[in-house]
């Protein structure tokens, strides 16, 4: 909970620099310590630092296609509060039942398989109601502030890396070692051309869970 992210976030600075087009990714500003209070407030939580360095790095970015994660935009601070608030009002919708909708995890015992819990942080958005986000509540098996996926079409909560950091670390890692595409094939039709290379999966929700081992998002 008290990692320093600085030093990944160098790495991924220095590789974003080299390899995107600048004049289609684009981060926003950093965001301010006064909005990353305001952000606490409403969802009634204490962030862990890597959380706030991340922020304070870039407020998210606004273009829903050409994301920094693999093509999956990171989420500004008024769209993982709006994103946190519609699967409250979900949540509401089932009676405060989390388990409505039945679920599992990955590995087994580490994450929560509940269908919506408001511990969970979006920090990123499909497009399709699906999100890599920051788990504020796992399960005796998992890590405070461990990032996992969830969302309408993640069944199995699966759990990417044991923190912010280390999650930033793989990414970067990835990337460093050349696992990515940056165009489409002839012919071939997708929403975000900045890929995995390996698996040449189209979703990286979908490339992730190969890499790990991990198994598929439904039950």
């Amino acid at each position: 909970m008290d990692e320093d992210i600085g030093p990944v976030l160098a790495r991924l600075d220095a590789w974003y620099a080299t390899h995107l087009p600048p004049g289609q990714y684009k981060f926003n500003p950093p965001a301010t310590e006064a909005e990353l209070d305001a952000f606490e407030r409403v969802i009634g939580l204490k962030l862990p630092r890597a959380y706030r360095q991340l922020y304070l790095w870039h407020d998210g970015e606004s273009d829903d296609r050409w994301g920094h994660i693999y093509g999956l935009p990171l989420l500004p601070l008024d769209q993982a509060r709006s994103q946190w608030r519609t699967w409250g009002d979900i949540l509401a919708e089932f009676g405060g039942n989390r388990y409505t909708i039945p679920g599992a995890a990955w590995p087994e015992g580490a994450a929560d398989p509940a269908y919506i819990n408001p511990l969970w942080i979006p920090l990123t958005h499909d497009g399709s109601g699906n999100h890599i986000g920051l788990d504020l509540d796992p399960w005796p098996g998992g890590r405070t502030g461990q990032v996992i996926l969830f969302g309408r079409d993640e069944d199995v909560k699966v759990v990417l890396a044991g923190s912010l950091g280390k999650f930033l670390e793989w990414i970067a890692g990835l990337l460093e070692s050349g696992n990515f595409r940056l165009d489409a094939e002839a012919e071939e039709r997708v929403l975000r051309q900045f890929r995995l290379k390996v698996p040449p999966a189209n979703s990286f929700h979908e490339g992730a869970r190969i890499l790990l081992g991990a198994p598929g998002p439904f039950l």
